[in-house]
Parts: C-alpha cells; structure tokens; sequence
C-alpha cells in the first residue's frame, strides 16, 4: 500500500477543537512531547466494495518524560459538503463516529517509537465510521496518553479527508448530466538548474542530483513513470494530461545522454558524472509518452518573467520565452494554438503582459484569484494587451490544485528527511469539486489542476493519485478535457488584467540579482559587437557566449525565489565565465624595459587573441608625466593570433619611467588585465630642445652683446698720452 508519511507536532494537534474525551482533556503543558508518521491509509476513495478502513503508522516520544498507556482511535467527521470546510479540515471537528481505542504501547521512553495500526468498518456497527451516503469525510487518527507526572491526554493527531463515491449496501454519487471537464498539468522541472556556463560541449553541472532525479526512486523519474502506467492501462486519461517541460532540463538531459557529463564533488573538483544511460532512458520514456500528446514549454530554466520585466532586462525575457525549441524538437507534441505560459505564483505584472503581446498570441494559465473583474467563461480575453497579438487566460482550480501543494496543506504534512507528500488532500478536493460540488452557475464545471512546479509526491503517490482521476473517469463524474482543446476554444469571458499585489513583487527574484544580470549581459553584448567570424575558423561569436545567456536565465530562476544568494551565486558563475573570455584578449608584457630613441619614438605592443574570433579592441595608455600620447586607431587581432602595434606618444622627458597599457572593447566592456611597461627614454623631448636652444641661443646673444660693448667702449676712449720733454 501506498505510504504517506505524515509528521504532526502537538503545538498544532492541541490548538485543535474537539469533542472532549472521557479522562482525555487537552492538557496544555504537553506539546511537542509526541510525533504521528501516518505510512498508510486504505482505500484513498471508499466504494461499495470498501468494508473497512486502515491506517498504519507509528507513533514516537518526542520529549523528555515517558508516557505511558498510549492508545489510538479514529474518528469521523461530519461531511464536508462545502469548499471552507476542506480548506479547514481542523475547525470545529464534530464525530459522530468514533473507533474503540486501541493499545498502542504501555510506555514510551524518549526517543522510542511504536507501530500503529487501526482497521475500522466503513458502517454497519456502532463502532463503524457510520459512512452511509457518498461525500467527502473527514477522519481523525488521535493519540492519547499519559506523561510521567501529567494526566491523560490527546497528545497526537493526524487529519486524513476521504472520499466515499459509493458505500457498501448503500447509495451511489449520481451521475451528473453535464460531468466536471478535467485537465490536469504535469509538471518536469528540475529542483534547481544544475548546468554550469562552462565552453565544454559536455554538460558541466553544480552536482549529480538530476542523475538521481532521473534513476529509479528518483522524483523526476517518477513522475515519468507514473503517466507511462496509465498510457498502458487506460490511454484515454492522458488526454487530461499535459506535460509542462522546462527545455533547459530537456536538452541538458539529452547531453548527458549523448556526450557524457562532468560534475563538482563536494570538495569543488569536476568529475565525470556516470549517468549517461540512466539520462537516455528516462529521455526515451519521455519521448514514447509524448510523441502527439499534449506538452508546453516554461520559459527556459523556468526563468522570472516579472522579475527580468522589472529589470528592463527584455532581451533575456524573451530568449526564456523563444528558447524552447527542444521541447518541439525532441518530443515531437501535439501543436498548440501560440503560446502557453504557466507563470510562477498563477499571476504576471502588466508591464510583462505588454511584453508577451509584442510575441505571439499568448494564452496565461493564471490563479483566478488574480483576474481582476472576469466575466463569463474561460478561456478569458485580457484587457489591455495588443488588439492584434490578444492575451487570454484560463482559470486553475485553486481549491484542487492547492489540495496538492504541500505548503497550503491542513493535514497531512510531509517528513523533511524522505520527502514524503501525501496527494490525500487532492484525491478528496478533486472528488469533492466533480461529484459533489454540483453544477457551475455558467453551465458545467471546468477543473484545471496545476500541481506545485517542483512536485515532490513519492512515485508511490502519483499512482494513488492518478488512479483516483481513473476512479472518476470511469464513473463518469468527469471527463478528460485536453488542453490543446481549452486553448483553440474561442474566448468567451473577459477579464480586465491580472493583479500583481505586493505579496507577488515580494517574492520575485531580488532587484540585486537581476540587476547583476543586466551588468553581465550588458558587457556580453557588447563583447559580441566587437567580435568578427574568422574565415578559417568558422565559429559564431553568438557559439561563444550563448552558454552565459542562458546561465543568466538559470541565475534568475524561480527556483531561487526566496534564496538570493543562491540567484547571486549562479550569476557569479556566468560572470567568471565572462572575465575568462574577456582574459584572452591581452597586451603582452615583454619582461624588460623599453628604450626609445628618440623623444616621438613611438611604443611598440604586442597585443595576442586566444579567442576563436577576431576582436576588434581599442588601446588605452593611461595618463603617465612625461609622456603625451598620440591618437590610437582602434586594432583588430587575428583569431588565435598576435600584432605588433607601434602606439604613438610623445617623450617630454628623458630617464626610465612606467606606463600602463589597457585594452577594450569599443564600447567600452574591458578586455584582459592591465599590463604595465617599463620605459627608457635616452633622447630629450621637443619641451627640452625648445628649452635648451633658448638657453643656447640666449648665452650666444649675451656672449655677443658683451664683445660688442668691448668694441664700442675701446671706439670712444680718448687716445693715450705721448711721452714726455728730452
């Protein structure tokens, strides 16, 4: 039988109102002091041939004082005949029918724990549920005992709603006129995008869990696995299904298939991954179940749409919308009218659906508690987008759909070591809306079910689950209605837009993760425009930095809402990428100075490019005394090769000195790392030329003036005496 592991805390079990037991009052000193694990519960839907019910279990002390006498009975619930009463299922529990209690164990010491197992008839006695007519029931699994130095009380308690179609000797559900049309999505997205921006053609992946996603046990593969069981056994049920894919996980698992791939051990080494085949047979499952069936794409790496909206980050939002090609191309769907876009919380910004419309005809799969103003059916024309390029929106059940969200749940809640999730409460919620929920006011029930994006209900669940869709289909209290089907339907309600409240803005990807997203795209693109094919070479500069676009929509997954540093931490890694590619474009440093010979010598480079492109850079000599620099033309360097560049400068000075040399794009992304040369000039500058001929030419005038004042003084002196008398 099927396990559903469920761990409740008495914090909550005694908030719990209940008819009191007799010598088994609530006592409030005794929270946290008992855990309830429900493994199993049998039948999920309860019909005429259902005698009894059983629930297994276990139950441990989780205090700090032994509790002894525990016992365990269940009780029935009145019926939940309206949608708060399922949403509630621990408000004011009323039993009009209750198990004897059974002994459990005579004491636990802490730590210990101790089997559960109760088996009680559907009806027919006192001690029976007393289930005599369909509807949905709840059951209570309570726990009771007595603390060392306490008093008898409920200490344990587990929720269980169930659904009875038919009882034994009793009534069936009717078989409505206009039975409740039944899609439901089918969500294969990874926990988390795992691929690495890494230029090896083999995946480069964070670690090796979607390996183990994909093997037998793994979530992935169960979710696979249980729809290729129905495909078997009853065809006509996946045409209420459609698979919702992430092509990023798509292509990444064909790569693994077909290259082989390398992941980082928990000590930061990459090592070579050995899930190449268990990749290539969940891939060929998929593709066998897929091929003409219904399929639609997320945006790639399930990327926030709003959050890269808001960040005017437009070109990386429509690449998650248009980068979907491998879904097409490796499934091989059924076609869709445009696209289908199932956006994370149920609701977009209007500034996003502004963005959608300038693609093509689009069609949101939204919560309808975020259509503002709708009226009439699905699917719904949104106010305010393109006349030409229309967007509708059809409505999810929330009550359905939330049944399945462990989050939302009321009861059964999950073991955070296995993982387990019960679907019970989608069993009983999907029973309840298509044979008990009676008729739409606006004719005919339309259910559309979106499990939570990253499904985590062991394989064992997703059969129980999927076989109770079986148990509906059959008794004609619903019928599969195909996606593809809902989405070519005209429209015939409107909507005036989708709500986008704070609460939704609080949970986007943080500013300062798409913020540095936008920096990193930016330089990229602007290293592609100064990027030229090589003949010789034939690669793409787009070959080069595709891998970074699409680590930036990984970065900005909805994976990481509410984990920013995580979103930092991916788009870190495309900017590491960025700077490794920017790195190979450089000035070579020569190791020794440089003299120059004269004071315009110009300063000769070496300037390499290990890129598989030719880069088209610009060279930069930084402000240095002494030395003026000429303009510089913009250079353009080889693929994988070496110039040598003669940069014009002017000397104004003699003497060694130094001057660092910088290479960029001509948009200005910085290329390689500053190199620093050392320079030698033995010649004198035009400044000190100029100078020294002054002086020159001023010592020679003065020299001048000085001999001409002798010669005019030695003009003007009266002659000298002659001798005297004989």
């Amino acid at each position: 039988m099927s396990r559903i592991s469920a761990v409740i805390i008495a914090t909550v079990m005694l908030a719990l109102v209940a008819l009191p037991l007799a010598g088994a009052q609530p006592v409030p000193d005794q929270r946290n002091r008992m855990r309830l694990d429900v493994e199993s519960l049998s039948p999920r839907v309860i019909t005429a041939t259902t005698p009894t019910v059983s629930v297994t279990g276990k139950v441990t002390n989780t205090g700090d004082r032994r509790i002894n006498d525990v016992k365990v009975q269940l009780q029935r619930g009145e019926v939940l005949n309206t949608e708060q009463k399922l949403h509630d299922l621990a408000g004011r529990f009323v039993d009009p029918a209750r198990s004897p209690f059974v002994a459990v164990a005579a004491k636990l010491d802490p730590g210990e724990s101790a089997p559960v197992t109760l088996t009680v008839p559907v009806r027919g006695t006192e001690t029976s549920l007393r289930i005599d007519t369909p509807g949905v029931y709840p059951l209570l699994v309570n726990v009771n005992g007595q603390p060392d130095f306490g008093s008898m009380a409920r200490l344990a308690t587990a929720y269980l709603p169930v659904p009875a179609l038919s009882v034994p000797d009793g009534g069936n559900t009717p078989v409505p006129p206009d039975p409740a049309r039944l899609t439901l999505l089918w969500p294969l997205i990874d926990d988390y995008p795992r691929r690495l921006p890494s230029p090896d053609p083999r995946p480069v992946l964070t670690d090796d869990g979607l390996a183990t996603s994909l093997a037998p046990a793994g979530r992935l593969y169960g979710l696979v696995h249980a729809v290729a069981q129905v495909a078997t056994t009853d065809p006509a049920l996946l045409d209420a299904i459609c698979l919702a894919v992430d092509p990023d996980l798509l292509e990444t698992v064909q790569q693994m298939a077909t290259t082989g791939y390398r992941f980082r051990d928990p000590a930061g080494h990459l090592v070579d991954g050995t899930g190449a085949g268990t990749a290539k047979t969940w891939l060929t499952a998929l593709q066998e179940l897929t091929t003409g069936r219904c399929v639609i794409s997320v945006p790639y790496a399930d990327a926030d749409l709003v959050a890269l909206s808001r960040a005017s980050a437009v070109d990386l939002e429509k690449l998650a919308l248009t980068s979907g090609t491998a879904v097409p191309d490796l499934l091989k769907p059924a076609p869709l009218s445009g696209v289908v876009l199932w956006p994370a919380g149920g609701t977009l910004d209007q500034r996003t659906l502004l963005d959608l419309a300038g693609t093509a005809p689009t069609t949101v799969i939204a919560d309808p508690a975020h259509l503002h103003n709708r009226q009439g059916e699905a699917p719904y024309t949104l106010g305010g987008a393109s006349a030409a390029r229309p967007i509708r929106a059809l409505a999810i059940d929330t009550l359905v759909s939330g049944g399945l969200d462990d989050a939302q749940r009321s009861s059964l809640i999950g073991s955070d070591e296995e993982r387990r999730v019960s679907v019970q409460n989608g069993v009983a919620t999907l029973a309840f809306k298509t044979a008990f929920a009676g008729a739409a006011p606006s004719g005919g029930r339309s259910i559309l079910v979106a499990p939570p994006r990253r499904w985590a209900a062991p394989a064992a669940e997703l059969d129980v689950y999927l076989q109770a869709v079986q148990q509906l289909l059959a008794a004609r209290l619903a019928q599969a209605e195909p996606l593809t089907d809902r989405v070519a339907a005209v429209p015939s309600g409107t909507a005036a837009g989708l709500d986008y409240d704070a609460q939704d803005g609080a949970a986007e990807i943080t500013s300062t993760a798409t913020a540095d997203a936008v920096r990193v795209y930016n330089a990229e693109r602007d290293l592609v425009r100064a990027m030229v094919p090589d003949d010789t070479i034939q690669v793409e500069p787009s070959a080069l930095v595709s891998p970074l676009e699409f680590g930036l929509l990984r970065g900005t997954s909805t994976a990481w809402r509410g984990h920013g540093d995580q979103a930092t931490r991916a788009i870190g890694e495309v900017a590491a990428q960025l700077d490794a590619l920017r790195a190979q474009v450089n000035v070579t440093n020569p190791g020794r100075p440089l003299t120059l010979a004269s004071g315009n010598s110009p300063i000769p480079v070496l300037i390499s490019n290990t890129l598989p492109v030719t880069v088209i850079a610009r060279v930069r000599l930084a402000d240095t005394p002494g030395l003026r620099p000429g303009a510089i033309p913009d250079v353009i360097i080889p693929a994988r090769g070496a110039i040598n560049r003669y940069l014009p400068a002017e000397v104004i000075r003699s003497g060694r000195f130094t001057v660092d040399v910088s290479l960029s794009t001509p948009g200005g992304t910085s290329l390689g790392s500053t190199t620093r040369l050392e320079l030698t000039s033995t010649a004198h500058g035009s400044v000190t030329l100029i100078i020294t001929g002054t002086a020159a030419a001023a010592l020679f005038l003065l020299a001048g003036l000085r001999i001409f004042r002798r010669v005019r003084a030695a003009r003007v002196a009266p002659p000298p005496a002659e001798g005297g008398a004989s």
